[in-house]
């Protein structure tokens, strides 16, 4: 089972002693095994980090549309009462009795 490319790992070890003229063959060779363990680990990490951020896309799409679900119910209500209200303005019901979103008919003429 091949974990790492050998060969990328020199190549890169390979440029970085020659083109930068500050690390010594050593110090080139251990960065590249350093870059390469990294970059290992980046994509081990990355099908789990896409999983996260599907899931919170996800979550906020169900957000918008539960909002939205709450808000056309109450857009809903607030028609039906204004239904009601006018109806009862129709049929006279204005004098001291009312209708409220809260309690329904009400006659409360204080005490």
């Amino acid at each position: 089972m091949k974990q790492y490319n050998l060969s990328e790992i020199m190549k890169r070890a390979h440029n970085l002693y020659k083109n930068t003229n500050k690390y010594t063959w050593t110090e080139a060779l251990k960065k590249s095994w350093k870059m390469a363990k990294f970059s290992k680990e980046v994509e081990a990490r990355r099908a789990e980090t896409i999983a996260y951020h599907e899931a919170k896309k996800q979550a906020e799409i169900e957000k918008a549309a539960w909002i939205a679900q709450v808000e056309a119910g109450a857009r809903r209500k607030q028609e039906e009462i204004a239904k009601v209200e006018a109806e009862c303005q129709a049929y006279g019901y204005g004098l001291g009795n009312h209708y409220s979103a809260f309690s329904g008919w009400g006659n409360y003429c204080g005490d």
